[in-house]
């Protein structure tokens, strides 16, 4: 059963399912994988390019949804290593859940994220991300979408900027100005759009490319699969003035170091990070473009 409390304190929702604790946890085990094809999975035998079904574990009913996005019927094929024409087709699945979970009037806001590793908390190995829709506006874009009202912070005029790794017509990429996590980066339109179904086939083709080069720069610099929560924050509300972006937040910090969120995230949400953004900048630039030019070269 799936309650959803206010917090007195802070008026912020919370939603509370104990069913939860039944999930399944295949990563790192030598067990079936329900996302693989086969008899009995959550896939079933027919085939497929990109599986959406309805979350077994839901964090919301009605009103709400929580859907599971299965990029490719292969146990392996990560987001960031498929090719272009697949992690198109990928987008597009975001762009039509998107714009379908849009019509109805309960869902507040929309958020596509992909938590990449299980020390970020996938259960399931198999590559796959995940769409709330949720019946409330999440604290942290009710905040943000005060700041839209007036004039954009994320459009390209507006000061202050954290420092970019890249930048082109349609999108650049940026480390934000005040970073919660080590390593944090932004994949931002140069346009402004409010959510993903705004996107024009151009920019779906090269927010493919650029998103899959920044999670293997990571995967560089870190000589290993990098554990990273990737979010993308948009607001479906008619007339909204918010900019969207894709916000990466790995949580490995190299040397086999792990951020943690401990007293002060935790208990205050106020973020203490080890490292600036032009450190950053000047680490992952080099890595990024040289990644960059090898794919636009094949």
């Amino acid at each position: 059963m799936i309650v959803l409390r206010q917090d007195p304190l802070t008026e912020e929702w919370v939603s509370l399912n104990a069913d939860r604790q039944e999930r399944p946890l295949t990563a790192g085990r030598l067990m079936g994988c329900p996302f693989c094809p086969g008899e009995g999975t959550e896939v079933g035998t027919v085939p497929f390019d990109v599986a959406v079904f309805e979350n077994k574990f839901p964090a919301f009913h009605a009103p709400g949804a929580s859907e599971v996005v299965v990029y490719s019927p292969h146990h392996h094929d990560d987001l960031a290593y498929v090719s272009v024409e697949h992690g198109t087709l990928i987008w597009h699945v975001w762009m039509d859940r998107t714009k379908a979970l849009m019509q109805d009037a309960s869902i507040q806001a929309i958020v596509v994220f992909e938590n990449r590793g299980s020390k970020v908390g996938a259960s399931i190995a198999h590559p796959h991300g995940q769409i709330y829709a949720y019946p409330y506006i999440p604290p942290r874009l009710q905040r943000e979408r005060q700041q839209f009202l007036s004039t954009c912070p994320l459009c390209p005029f507006h000061e202050p900027h954290g420092p970019y790794i890249m930048a082109n017509d349609l999108w650049r990429i940026e480390v934000p100005y005040a970073p919660r996590m080590p390593y944090q980066l932004w994949l931002v339109p140069q346009r402004h759009v409010a959510h993903l179904a705004e996107l024009t086939e151009e920019e779906v083709g090269e927010g493919v490319r650029l998103m899959q080069h920044i999670v293997r720069t990571y995967d560089t610099y870190f000589g290993l699969r990098t554990a990273l929560v990737m979010a993308l924050y948009q607001d479906v509300q008619k007339s909204s003035a918010y900019h969207l972006r894709w916000d990466f937040l790995p949580i490995d910090r190299g040397q086999g170091k792990i951020k943690y969120l401990a007293g002060s995230e935790l208990a205050m949400d106020a973020f203490v990070v080890d490292m600036t953004p032009e450190f950053v900048q000047s680490t992952l630039e080099p890595i990024f473009q040289r990644i960059h030019q090898e794919k636009r070269m094949n």
